[in-house]
């Protein structure tokens, strides 16, 4: 029997969000932050990963990237947390373009507090043997969002595998 987390792909093709009502809350005020802080700055050093660099080792090349793309990316990220905020707020089935967007939303948010916990990929382990190294000095505000950034990418495996699931 295959397990079944908080996101499906229904026979018909769309999918269904199972999530507690004040978890909805909760990405829903995470991802209208975003919001905000994608349409009020331009410099915020948390929101580096959504716009990453394309030329590492020529500045005047990337410079041009990021004039000609920023905005367009940008644009794509502000849509993709529309449809996510509206869907949010709906207990019906989900388009593939919805779970698409949720996708997409969700990771933005994982890439924004990774970028501000430093987390790298690359270094973060989810072992369960290495779980509690190094909590101790921490302060509740970092476990906070340690844990967040935890079931952000819980959620986000749960979407990828639903949208898989059908392939």
């Amino acid at each position: 029997m295959k397990p079944e987390g908080p996101i499906v792909r229904l026979k018909n093709g769309n999918f269904k969000l199972e999530l507690a009502d004040d978890h909805r809350r909760l990405l829903t005020q995470l991802i209208e932050q975003l919001r905000d802080s994608l349409t009020t700055t331009t410099d915020d050093a948390n929101l580096r990963r959504l716009f990453p660099v394309a030329y590492n080792n020529d500045p005047k090349k990337d410079a041009e990237y990021q004039r000609l793309m920023r905005d367009e990316l940008l644009e794509s990220r502000l849509s993709a947390i529309d449809v996510t905020v509206k869907m949010l707020a709906q207990d019906a089935e989900i388009t593939a373009e919805e779970i698409d967007a949720f996708s997409r939303s969700i990771n933005s948010l994982r890439l924004v507090l990774g970028t501000s916990l430093d987390i790298a990929e690359s270094d973060y382990q989810h072992d369960d043997e290495n779980e509690d190294e190094g909590f101790d000095d921490e302060t509740d505000e970092h476990l906070i969002q340690k844990e967040l950034y935890e079931y952000l990418g819980w959620l986000l495996e749960w979407t990828v595998s639903a949208q898989s699931s059908g392939l």
